[in-house]
């Protein structure tokens, strides 16, 4: 088989959405910042709710905010919880709380909060909702799922390198769970090298391998065709796999079952707080690159050296939005092979996390970079 007949699907999955209708008015960018209540509170995860308000996790504060208009509420979480990820749902937001090693649900209405120990006593960090209200999580060394009925499930996973850790986590059309493993001793024999699947029907694990040695694959997104997009983090690349064509191991793995005790965790006033927000015209940077084409394969070298991307949000019309740690927004658009990169206005915020909206692309600033006050922040979306 040529390579070209390899690569022929991958290349029609990113000319599908050609005709886009979502972007950055990049002539006229503007980014906006918002200091978050809690000072060098280490905001995290992010979400935004139908309404358009945004919740967040301020980490080291044991708290979750919930940012609307100039207005942002803070909600005190259990004692010794550090929430990380977050998630809207139509029943409240959902997040993992890797202090108490539970899962948590807030509602936003009352401050009720109610948390799932995981039955190992492991922390969950990142999270993603199935559309059977499962709620999906990544451990150190595992993957778990809660589901609708408060039934936890967990897979241990056996890691490539001792320093590593599983990452984050996507849920593809077909219910495979994929999910990444990062550690930080850069690209080359030290990284991190695969993406993997799991399909909880059959309990079967495949690995994939990234194209770059030590690419170390951090973020990943499942998009709705079932190719999947990993961010490689010290190889500096946006990556495309098509998983029937690229090669792969494979193996069975017996998952444990538990059923946790909830923790009904009682109620908090939320408390509320009116913040200035500082807008800032930036001026981003656009480059167009080819993709290096292999066996299943497709990666684009992002732009800027030492990006260190790692999350992404992939937009119905086939953009893909991502971070880097390095102190940039970005998009790609994989069909013209367009990145456009945007400077985050205060300097060494990171790292980072992003969130989708239907007007901007939200995004955390940690903080753990430097020392200084954390914040959220948004780059106003165009339809053009």
């Amino acid at each position: 088989m040529n390579l070209s007949s390899i690569t022929r699907p991958l290349l029609a999955v990113v000319w599908l959405f050609a005709n886009s209708a979502m972007g950055f008015d990049a002539a006229h960018a503007t980014i906006t910042e918002i200091p978050t209540p809690s000072t060098q509170c280490l905001p995290q995860g992010l979400d935004q709710a139908p309404d358009g308000s945004v919740f967040y996790t301020e980490t080291a504060a044991g708290k979750i905010a919930r940012l609307q208009g100039s207005h942002t509420r803070e909600y005190v979480l259990p004692k010794g919880a550090a929430a990380n990820i977050v998630k809207v749902a139509e029943d409240g937001v959902w997040f993992t709380d890797a202090g108490n090693f539970a899962i948590g649900l807030l509602n936003p209405d009352s401050g009720v909060v109610i948390e799932y120990p995981v039955p190992s006593g492991a922390a969950p960090n990142f999270l993603q909702i199935g559309s059977d209200r499962a709620k999906w999580f990544t451990e150190p060394s595992g993957v778990g799922r809660l589901s609708a009925a408060g039934v936890i499930t967990e897979w241990h996973i056996t890691l490539e390198k001792m320093d590593s850790h599983i990452e984050q986590l996507s849920l593809d059309p077909f219910g495979h769970v994929w999910f990444t493993e990062l550690n930080y001793d850069g690209a080359g024999a030290a990284g991190t090298n695969f993406v993997r699947r799991l399909d909880p029907a059959t309990n079967t694990l495949r690995a994939y391998p990234v194209p770059t040695l030590g690419g170390t694959p951090a973020g990943v997104v499942a998009a709705p065709t079932g190719h999947i997009w990993v961010s490689e983090y010290f190889a500096g690349k946006l990556a495309l796999l098509d998983p029937q064509a690229a090669s792969y191991t494979s193996l069975t793995i017996a998952p444990t079952t538990g059923l946790p005790s909830r923790n009904n965790s009682g109620q908090t006033a939320p408390s509320l707080t009116t913040i200035a927000q500082a807008v800032s015209a930036v001026s981003p940077s656009m480059h167009f690159v080819a993709p290096i084409k292999s066996t299943g394969w497709l990666e684009y070298s992002i732009p800027t050296a030492g990006a260190n991307a790692e999350d992404m949000r992939l937009a119905k019309n086939g953009t893909l939005f991502f971070e880097e740690d390095g102190g940039f927004l970005g998009t790609l658009e994989p069909q013209k092979g367009e990145f456009v990169e945007y400077p985050i206005p205060s300097p060494n915020s990171g790292y980072y996390n992003i969130a989708l909206g239907e007007q901007a692309l939200w995004f955390s600033e940690a903080g753990a970079f430097a020392s200084g006050p954390t914040k959220v922040g948004f780059l106003p979306l165009r339809a053009h």
